[in-house]
């Protein structure tokens, strides 16, 4: 039975609730402990769309070796398709997890989700694209260009990026 994680994005401690919640989702998704890789899916054209780009920036800065989509190589839904038989191999040998953008509703917006199943990239816009991941994280927003996506992006950068750097540096 697949699991999904809702957390409010503007709760204090959320990044240690995340990455709480990331561990313990990694303990059954990842049994075998392989390393860590990471697609950051978006747009750099969109503002709340940008999310995966920014959170794989933020992760390759820091150094971290295994991530696939930045702001200046993102992973989209023109990008994609050429990628996937190279991020197919990744998912072989390293645990995938595939961060995007969401849209919700009202309630919805402003809150990370944890799923622990693959991402089937663009399904909000009705693209079909093939199924990304082991895991997959979402920051959920009403509208990708609404003066709200430009308020939540970086709430959610600063708990995704803090709680993935902690997992990191413990795997």
């Amino acid at each position: 039975m697949s699991r999904t994680i809702w957390i409010n994005s503007r709760t204090i401690g959320a990044d240690a609730i995340f990455a709480r919640n990331l561990r313990y989702l990694l303990k059954n998704v990842n049994s075998s402990n392989k390393p860590l890789a990471f697609a950051c899916i978006g747009s750099t054209r969109v503002i709340g769309d940008n999310l995966g780009p920014i959170i794989g920036t933020i992760l390759a800065r820091s150094n971290y070796p295994h991530v696939y989509g930045t702001l200046d190589h993102p992973l989209n839904a023109l990008t994609l398709p050429d990628c996937f038989p190279v991020l197919n191999d990744i998912e072989r040998r390293y645990c995938l997890i595939a961060i995007d953008a969401s849209i919700g509703n009202g309630g919805q917006s402003g809150h990370l989700t944890l799923s622990d199943t693959c991402l089937y990239p663009g399904s909000a816009l009705r693209r079909r694209l093939p199924a990304l991941g082991s895991l997959h994280i979402t920051g959920v927003f009403e509208s990708l260009d609404s003066p709200q996506a430009k308020q939540l992006l970086p709430v959610f950068c600063r708990n995704l990026g803090l709680g993935l750097l902690n997992i990191c540096r413990e795997m």
